[in-house]
């Protein structure tokens, strides 16, 4: 089968310049609770690239498995497809059924999502509804905010109270867990919720079509320095999707005594860009854990308290049906690519840039049609 792949790891940031995209071996007939799925879409996310360049995590506690020229690595781990092919103890799913998912690659060491198929264990694999009529490639583009962004919605435990307010700011709302959020946000059942997005003036309008009611357009100045000099009301809670103490500190100069700052990346910025140094790591982990830990205190330690969201794949059931199917969420979409080699190797260009605009997707059903004009 096709895959984009690499039989060793590729050099800290030129996985766009170094993959491979060819010819490799199908997954094997599934045994017991396996499965084999046809892919349909695939989402490129940066965590993608750091797998591929052995960065991810800042290149300490995991790792995608050791590719080789006998056992390639196929790249990717969110997906959408239809059930291929099923083992002979499973029970949840039939050949044929739409699915999609978000591999554990790095722990379970799941086959990759830039292929033809994949396959994955029964119990990590989401139905989609057969009465749905999302597209494969929405619903690989809302698995990861279903995912993430959904654990941060949650943690937020905004108010349920009706004639309230709430005042929200989110800092990297252009992303695709960005978008999804403020979709979350803006269908929030109970108070009001004020949402003031940050991001690119260039994608402003697209962050108030997903919610945002006001825009702060981080490359005319800081967003705090903005926020603080137009006086705005402090924001209950501050969602963070850039990481680094730069949002952190500004978070301190808007959020409200009291309020939340909850991010999804801690306090380094770029996380799994590179292989960081021992004394980098272990001040990334000694400082999450000092945050987290002056929060939990009850000694006051803190203007705010500190969470971080997300967690570790797979996509599980309830997440999805619950944003996706349920409210009707979508993943913004930036950039929407064949199976294609030249396309895609722009496409993972631009998610490493770290500034897609959205997600970007490979679209599998466009392969055939798309080939023959590159």
């Amino acid at each position: 089968m096709k895959a984009a792949h690499i039989t060793q790891w590729c050099p800290t940031g030129k996985v766009a310049d170094s993959i491979l995209f060819g010819d490799v071996p199908a997954p094997t007939p599934p045994v017991k609770k396996q499965v084999v799925i046809q892919v349909k879409a695939s989402a490129i996310n940066v965590d993608d690239l750091a797998l591929l360049q052995d960065s991810a995590g800042g290149g300490w506690y995991f790792h995608g498995r050791t590719p080789s020229s006998t056992k390639p690595l196929i790249g990717g781990m969110e997906y959408s497809g239809i059930i291929h092919a099923v083992g002979p103890d499973c029970e949840k799913f039939k050949v044929g059924d739409r699915v999609c998912g978000i591999q554990d690659v790095a722990v379970q060491k799941n086959s990759g999502t830039w292929a033809e198929q994949t396959s994955a264990p029964e119990k990590d694999v989401v139905l989609i509804p057969s009465d749905s009529n999302i597209s494969y490639v929405d619903a690989a583009a809302s698995g990861m905010g279903a995912f993430i962004s959904h654990d941060i919605y949650k943690r937020a435990k905004l108010s349920s109270k009706v004639g309230s307010q709430c005042r929200c700011l989110v800092i990297g709302a252009s992303g695709g867990l960005g978008l999804i959020l403020l979709q979350l946000l803006a269908k929030h059942q109970g108070a009001e919720v004020h949402v003031t997005a940050v991001c690119s003036g260039v994608n402003a309008d697209k962050v108030r079509q997903f919610g945002a009611d006001e825009v702060v357009d981080y490359r005319v100045a800081s967003f705090a320095s903005q926020l603080v000099e137009a006086k705005v009301e402090p924001f209950d809670v501050v969602f963070d999707f850039v990481g680094g103490v730069e949002a952190e500190h500004g978070a301190k100069q808007v959020i409200k005594s009291g309020g939340k700052f909850i991010t999804a990346c801690g306090p380094r910025a770029g996380v799994g860009d590179r292989t960081l140094t021992c004394c980098e790591w272990h001040g990334w982990a000694c400082g999450l854990l000092c945050r987290l830990m002056k929060s939990s205190c009850c000694c006051c330690c803190t203007k705010f308290q500190y969470e971080m969201g997300g967690g570790m794949p797979p996509l599980k059931d309830v997440d999805f049906q619950t944003v996706v199917i349920n409210k009707g969420i979508r993943g913004g979409i930036g950039l929407e690519v064949p199976f294609v080699e030249a396309p895609l190797r722009e496409a993972l260009r631009l998610v490493a840039s770290r500034h897609p605009g959205g997600k970007v997707v490979i679209n599998m059903e466009r392969t055939l049609n798309e080939e023959g004009k590159n």
